[in-house]
């Protein structure tokens, strides 16, 4: 079967898919993981809401809500972060996957052209296979010609 010339372009290709798809892949992981960021803080911050009502029923310790509120302050600007960090990422995500789209594209044109020339070398292969079958044929018959002539003539001399 007849080598792909562009094999090594075309294992080039597949290695950056691989890799920015991979790199897709980092973002999203980086994403899921300030999503979950983002939930436990949240979710602390619902503590503190309790805590801080909690702190002003019966004698009221203004210190514990002063606390309170100085650790809510910190997590609004933990969760702020996060959104910052989460708005990048997903700027970094669009680029990273229309890198992906590209080097998808570039491996399945050259997949495209491997498929075409393999094949065309297929029929290559099978146009000569049946020009000698032909030539072998055409041989074998000129071959029986000659036979059935001396035959022929061979025969006609006997009888005489």
């Amino acid at each position: 079967m007849a080598k792909f010339r562009l094999a090594t372009l075309l294992k080039l290709r597949e290695r950056d898919r691989d890799l920015a798809a991979k790199a897709v892949q980092d973002v999203l992981t980086a994403m899921s993981k300030l999503d979950e960021a983002q939930r436990e803080i949240d979710q602390s911050n619902r503590d503190m809401d309790a805590y801080r009502k909690q702190a002003s029923h019966g004698s009221i310790n203004l210190h514990l809500i002063l606390d309170a509120q100085r650790y809510q302050m910190v997590l609004s600007a933990q969760s702020a972060q996060i959104a910052d960090h989460k708005g990048k990422l997903k700027q970094e995500l669009e680029r990273r996957q229309f890198a992906l789209v590209q080097t998808q594209q570039a491996v399945k044109s050259l997949e495209k052209l491997r498929d075409q020339r393999l094949e065309a070398a297929e029929v290559h292969a099978l146009a000569k296979q049946q020009e000698r079958l032909d030539e072998w044929s055409s041989i074998r018959h000129a071959m029986a010609a000659i036979r059935d002539a001396e035959t022929a003539e061979t025969g006609y001399n006997d009888s005489h």
